[in-house]
């Protein structure tokens, strides 16, 4: 008796407790919660301890028949993985000649001629045709032209962001100021 009210007591004092941040629906929910995961614990325990208390009983000739076809087939299969993996690693251009694998990559510098493009009139489309020279960097080109007007040499291009010695000398040839 005296256990039975012990009892009754305490999980009076939980439900107390528990009922200060929870809603009688969430408390239901979080013991069904907790119990099914209790119950899923305890089931894959007793299948393990019923497993080693009472061995299933399979004879040694069939256990090594076991073994033996499971080793074949992992020998099998690694050879197999292998071979797949060699296979399916090669890239699919990789039986071309090298001459048809890399074809030559055309430059910007080909199509252009020396002093072509205006700094201070190009407009985006022109300023793409530059080597080095992208989208977002002709953006900045002529952002720098709207801002501070014509560019005064060409040397004044180095003072926009993302452009250095090297960057421009690659297309100071095909540039001009007007």
């Amino acid at each position: 008796m005296q256990v039975r009210e012990k009892l009754g007591g305490l999980i009076r004092r939980i439900t107390q407790f528990a009922s200060q941040f929870y809603t009688p629906r969430e408390l239901r929910a979080l013991l069904l919660f907790l119990l099914t995961g209790v119950a899923v614990l305890l089931f894959r325990f007793g299948k393990q301890i019923y497993g080693t208390a009472f061995p299933s009983a399979v004879s040694t000739e069939e256990l090594a028949q076991k073994h033996q076809q499971d080793s074949l087939f992992f020998a099998l299969s690694a050879a197999a993985n292998a071979r797949d993996s060699l296979f399916f690693s090669l890239p699919e251009d990789s039986l071309l000649p090298s001459s048809q694998r890399h074809p030559q990559h055309h430059s910007k510098e080909e199509g252009l001629l020396p002093h072509s493009i205006s700094l201070n009139k190009g407009s985006k489309e022109e300023l793409t045709r530059l080597p080095g020279v992208g989208p977002t960097t002709a953006e900045r080109i002529l952002e720098y032209r709207s801002e501070r007007g014509k560019f005064r040499s060409l040397e004044e291009l180095k003072n926009i962001h993302g452009f250095g010695d090297a960057r421009f000398d690659r297309m100071k040839q095909y540039l001009r100021l007007d």
